[in-house]
């Protein structure tokens, strides 16, 4: 028997939950509460598989209180079931070990279908986010290479530049005021920076992640 608590404050989704899930012979809602809290206090006692849990509710949160079950009660397995789709909820919701992260426009057999599927030691976020989450990892891989291209001194761009545009250690030392073998020094530290071993590899890295225009292709 996969035995389930519902945690959500408005009582009418709750009910409403209660009913789709139980008509299945095998699934029995064993708790219901209204805020993490009580949840929290729900667990100290009752033996529970799976929780569905809101988000925004009063008092604790429900990435909050996921992050508590996690830690104290391990053997419960969270899905989220909100309204909300914003890449922060999900990211965090997974960093905290939630299994499973679902929209409430979410129909009966899917819903069960995730149930299942979570408790088989699987994970599960519904379609309707991923969109969301592909957005948000974009836009931490270009946060991540603003941070590479931070980490680069002035004069290491200079030089990166320099063998995008086809110089020469020779040349680049010459247009910098600075000896050919401080240009290698350099490029070697920037080889370690950028995790290439050529300059073939450094050109298409600096292209590919926007640390350098290519000004030929202007």
């Amino acid at each position: 028997m996969l035995r389930v608590m519902i945690v959500d404050d408005h009582p009418v989704v709750r009910e409403g939950l209660k009913q789709l899930l139980e008509t299945e012979d095998d699934i029995k809602v064993v708790a219901e509460a209204t805020n993490g809290l009580e949840c929290l206090r729900l667990l100290e006692r009752i033996h529970t598989d799976l929780i569905f849990m809101d988000i925004r509710m009063k008092g604790i949160s429900g990435i909050e209180t996921t992050q508590l079950i996690c830690q104290k009660y391990p053997q419960a397995k969270v899905i989220i079931l909100t309204i909300y789709e914003d890449d922060q909820y999900v990211t965090e919701a997974i960093q905290v070990g939630a299994k499973g992260y679902v929209l409430k426009n979410i129909n009966r057999d899917e819903l069960i279908k995730i149930a299942r599927h979570v408790m088989e030691g699987k994970a599960f976020l519904d379609p309707g986010i991923t969109t969301t989450i592909f957005n948000h990892l974009k836009q931490g891989e270009k946060n991540l290479e603003k941070e590479k291209k931070a980490q680069l001194t002035q004069r290491e761009l200079e030089i990166l530049k320099g063998i995008v545009a086809g110089q020469t250690d020779h040349t680049i030392g010459e247009s910098l005021y600075i000896s050919k073998h401080t240009v290698r020094s350099h490029i070697k530290s920037l080889y370690r920076k950028l995790g290439v071993s050529s300059k073939s590899q450094a050109v298409a890295k600096a292209l590919h992640n926007g640390l350098i225009t290519d000004d030929k292709s202007k």
